[in-house]
């Protein structure tokens, strides 16, 4: 048969058709979570080598089908990578309460600077997790009372410190090394603040494991009776089922009109863009002003937001 004939075109298009079409396949299998979510970790550099991989074999080979391939998985990382990261118009809240969030790093060599920068910012509600001893809780307490910031509590490696009256709540059955619950007395506008400092499930959980603890977060949040503030570091990737799940049920503060920040800046950890430090508020709340600074010493920015009950 003459390869310009109708049957031998298509067969020659139908390796291009399938290169081009076979990364999109992602979409379908991605809530699987467990290996899907430790691939979704790393499709930054998953792009990169397959664009290079493909490009070499379109060279080889003589065919245009492989570079084909490499590109539409370049845009397939793309639209993975930068969609949770997409801001989204969220109105302004009305009584705002101005929120700064950061791990300090319990091996932070400048961990005496971190007070000064967390306050300084002049907000309403202070979280801090991964906190290096009793020392730092101490000192950033001494230091927020002169501000105004007057109430303290804490959880082994946990603390929060607010502007108004808060009172920490029962865990829910949910892990107190993990998760902190704060009663805040805003004026207004009183909330439940749940303080998270999650396990990485790259070295001390799995992926699956990750998810049942986001289940049951999410379960003990549904069953408050106040208006509830999620903030802290959950050491899950906006790309992973864990975030969506977070997602579809609660508002994500942080692209509230801005695009979601890396959060992760550890070693050579921003190549992968991991955004795993959050803000979460429920539906009836919103927020503004999302921005993230540098903590000294730290492997983690800061995050600081606005929120409150929607005007």
């Amino acid at each position: 048969m003459e390869p310009s004939s109708p049957r031998g075109r298509r067969r020659r298009l139908l390796p291009l058709a399938l290169a081009v079409a076979l990364p999109w396949l992602w979409f379908l299998v991605r809530d699987l979570g467990g290996p899907f979510d430790v691939v979704s970790v790393g499709l930054p550099l998953i792009a990169c080598a397959a664009l290079v991989t493909a490009a070499l074999a379109a060279v080889v080979t003589g065919r245009v089908w492989p570079l084909a391939a490499g590109v539409s998985t370049l845009v397939v990382c793309a639209v993975v990578v930068l969609a949770p990261m997409w801001p989204r118009a969220v109105a302004a809240p009305d009584h705002a309460i101005s929120v700064v969030v950061a791990n300090v790093w319990d091996a932070n060599p400048a961990i005496h600077e971190v007070p000064a920068t967390l306050l300084d910012r002049d907000v309403d509600v202070v979280v801090a997790v991964e906190m290096p001893d009793e020392a730092f809780f101490d000192e950033m307490t001494v230091d927020a009372r002169t501000i105004g910031l007057g109430g303290a509590v804490q959880e082994r490696t946990l603390g929060a410190w607010s502007r108004f009256p808060v009172q920490e709540l029962g865990d829910r059955g949910l892990p107190r090394s993990r998760v902190m619950r704060v009663a805040v007395d805003a004026p207004d506008a009183p909330f439940v603040l749940y303080v998270v400092h999650a396990l990485n499930p790259l070295r001390s959980e799995s992926f699956d494991e990750q998810r049942l603890f986001t289940d049951r977060l999410l379960d003990a949040i549904a069953d408050e009776q106040l208006p509830v503030v999620v903030a802290g570091d959950f050491n899950m990737s906006d790309r992973v089922v864990s975030y969506r799940e977070m997602d579809a049920a609660l508002t994500d503060a942080m692209r509230a009109d801005v695009a979601g920040s890396t959060t992760y800046v550890g070693g050579l950890w921003p190549l992968l863009m991991l955004r795993i430090d959050h803000v979460f508020v429920e539906p009836t709340w919103c927020a503004s002003d999302a921005a993230t600074f540098s903590v000294p010493g730290s492997d983690h920015r800061g995050l600081q937001v606005a929120v409150g009950p929607c005007g």
